[in-house]
């Protein structure tokens, strides 16, 4: 209700141009980056936190670890950019205005197995909410969980069915959160559990929870931990107004030469597509990408 016209042409793209799943799921995107990335000779060292990016005259020149030190020419940083100058930038001046910026929502996500199949269902399914401007009021304005949610159901198995079991299927249950501003998430993720499975079992005229044979639980405070997104943010700052899209951090500062950022909390925006193309900006900046140089 408050996003900009121009966000309406998403529906027109992908009923017109239709949405692609890559082979494997979604994880395939990574792997398969991660695959390349090997064949092009880069190493990569895993389970070490970055602890500090280090800076010497106006220059990036390398990241301080959890174990160790490395050296680099070029730095990139994928983190959301609010952690990225809080935690591992702390003796830099922050863009102060950007890292105020509203953040985005979140979202509270139950991954369930269900013992069965249901025939009405397809791959992307929505339930929406009897008050969807008050469902968006209950997120934005009193942080909150609304009291009938609009939920979002993925189930992969209705078009590879191998994903689960046979006569199962695997249920992405996903409604819209505020992000984490110290709710009692336990109360909220229990409330919101009920709510969705009273929904879905009246909707469908089948008793959901009794078919639920595995579940997992993913929160605001979760994806924060998990990928270091502020808040708990899916796409980094709002785009609650008309200006947000050009307000976002560009993918360089001019304070610190050779450091770069990409992903959804930085220029063009939040989502797996622009955060591809967020990245793949960052490399047509980064100068004489076929030298010698060594990069973090």
């Amino acid at each position: 209700y408050q996003t900009p016209g121009i966000m309406s042409l998403i529906p027109h793209l992908e009923m017109h141009y239709g949405t692609f799943i890559p082979k494997g799921g979604m994880h395939r995107i990574s792997m398969s980056l991660f695959e390349l990335a090997k064949d092009q000779g880069i190493c990569f060292h895993f389970n070490e936190k970055v602890d500090e990016i280090v800076l010497e005259d106006g220059k990036a020149k390398g990241v301080t670890t959890s174990k160790t030190n490395y050296s680099a020419d070029i730095l990139v940083s994928n983190m959301d950019i609010y952690p990225t100058y809080k935690r591992l930038l702390p003796g830099l001046k922050p863009p102060t205005k950007t890292l105020q910026q509203e953040r985005s929502s979140s979202a509270l996500i139950f991954y369930w197995g269900i013992k069965g199949t249901f025939k009405e269902l397809d791959l992307h399914n929505i339930f929406f909410s009897d008050d969807y401007k008050g469902e968006f009021k209950s997120i934005f304005k009193d942080k909150t969980l609304s009291d009938d949610p609009t939920v979002y159901v993925n189930i992969t198995t209705k078009d590879v069915p191998g994903d689960a079991p046979p006569g199962c299927e695997n249920w992405f249950v996903m409604i819209n959160a505020p992000g984490d501003y110290g709710q009692d998430w336990t109360t909220l993720k229990n409330k919101a559990r009920s709510l969705i499975l009273e929904k879905l079992s009246a909707c469908l005229q089948r008793a959901v929870e009794p078919l639920i044979v595995t579940e997992h639980v993913l929160d605001p405070v979760g994806i924060q931990e998990n990928t270091s997104s502020y808040r708990g943010a899916l796409y980094g700052a709002a785009s609650n107004s008309r200006f947000a899209a050009f307000l976002r951090h560009p993918n360089f500062t001019r304070q610190v030469q050779n450091l770069y950022f990409c992903g959804g909390s930085v220029h063009p925006g939040g989502g797996i597509p622009l955060c591809l193309l967020s990245a793949k900006i960052v490399g047509d900046l980064v100068p004489d990408m076929n030298s010698n140089q060594e990069y973090a």
